[in-house]
């Protein structure tokens, strides 16, 4: 009789190393970045509000839902970007991508604005 496997961050790991489409491995790299920079992105802007002179900011970030909203679009897109059909995953990861890009930039933009 076989014991039950154990599902948990180890199986996890496993299963990512056995994983023959290169497509998924790049959607979870591409959460992982894109989570530390949406994390970056909410503190860089809690600490730039503390100074009543930026008003170019999001006003949304003084929201107390804002915060949750926006961690949880770092999964939705990963959901999104794993249903891409094969032919269209080329393009799928130049979007992901210019995503990465595009918030890095935007915390360069926020780290300036809490620096001034």
């Amino acid at each position: 009789m076989k014991p039950k496997c154990f599902v948990g961050v180890k199986s996890l790991i496993g299963s990512l190393v056995t994983w023959k489409s290169e497509y998924y491995k790049f959607i979870l790299v591409f959460g992982l970045l894109f989570l530390i920079l949406q994390i970056a992105d909410l503190t860089i802007t809690q600490h730039a509000l503390k100074n009543p002179d930026n008003k170019e900011l999001n006003p949304l970030y003084n929201q107390i839902w804002f915060v949750p909203f926006k961690l949880t679009m770092v999964f939705l897109i990963m959901a999104v970007m794993s249903r891409i059909p094969v032919p269209n995953r080329r393009f799928a990861k130049q979007a992901m991508i210019g995503m990465i890009y595009m918030y890095v930039f935007i915390n360069i933009n926020n780290l300036y604005f809490a620096l001034k």
